[in-house]
């Protein structure tokens, strides 16, 4: 027989009571609708989260093409002045002075061949500093950690407050790849983390857990992309995987905001 549970409702500056009996069932009921509704509104912050940091990477990308609108704006004017008078007159007096030429066709004609030749200084300010800024660019991004450690893994455990790394599951001596170029700080055995390789690559730091090996040394230099390990189940571990962090100024972020 269910169980009935008697609910009062006494209005103030009344004597008439009002009674209701609900049955536990539909407590249970009212309690499995209110978990329901929590985890939904814990998937939507979740969502909501991911869609913030979606929008922060658009607003880089929005000022790096401002930026190249800007620097595109500055090679056209330069190349416009390429064109201006002062730009050519400035042949001409050299040219007139070297040759002492009177015939205007013949002017013409040098100041032609000339004008192609032409290259102001401001555009050759600006190859210099877009070079600068080219190779500027590379250089950061050869040192920055947005390559997967592994081929072909599975995340099998999220970044979260309990555990600040991102595990990947995979077979057994699966390579391990730097995801930055940088110098190894820690090559050997960790713990509980098992065979462990850790890279400073300058403000970031990358570390590689319960590796089967390693194929590198502590105070080696190792390069974006190169073998530093193989995937194993040393240490503290239920199977094989890599356990993958990052560490920025001394704190660990969520390595998927970096793949």
């Amino acid at each position: 027989m269910n169980k009935l549970y008697t609910i009062q409702i006494i209005p103030e500056n009344s004597t008439k009571i009002r009674t209701y009996r609900i049955k536990r069932v539909w407590l249970k009921l009212f309690a499995w609708i209110i978990c329901i509704i929590a985890i939904l509104l814990g998937i939507f912050i979740w969502k909501f989260t991911e869609i913030n940091i979606q929008l922060a990477s658009s607003w880089k990308l929005k000022s790096d093409n401002e930026w190249l609108m800007v620097r595109h704006a500055e090679y056209e004017a330069a190349f416009s002045d390429l064109d201006s008078i002062y730009a050519i007159e400035t042949q001409i007096q050299n040219i007139l002075e070297t040759y002492l030429e009177n015939d205007s066709n013949r002017v013409r004609s040098i100041l032609d061949k000339n004008r192609l030749m032409h290259i102001s200084s401001k555009k050759v300010q600006l190859d210099t500093d877009f070079e600068a800024e080219i190779s500027l660019n590379r250089q950061n991004l050869d040192v920055f950690p947005n390559m997967l450690p592994v081929m072909g893994g599975i995340i099998s455990r999220h970044y979260s407050e309990e555990h600040k790394a991102v595990d990947f599951a995979a077979a057994m001596n699966e390579p391990v790849f730097a995801t930055a170029s940088g110098k190894v700080i820690f090559a050997g055995d960790k713990g509980d983390f098992g065979f462990m390789v850790e890279i400073d690559h300058g403000g970031i730091v990358t570390r590689y857990a319960h590796l089967a090996r390693f194929s590198t040394k502590q105070g080696f230099s190792v390069r974006k992309g190169e073998i530093i390990g193989f995937v194993g189940n040393t240490g503290n571990s239920n199977g094989a995987h890599l356990h993958y962090e990052i560490i920025y100024n001394g704190n660990n972020v969520n390595p998927e905001n970096y793949f």
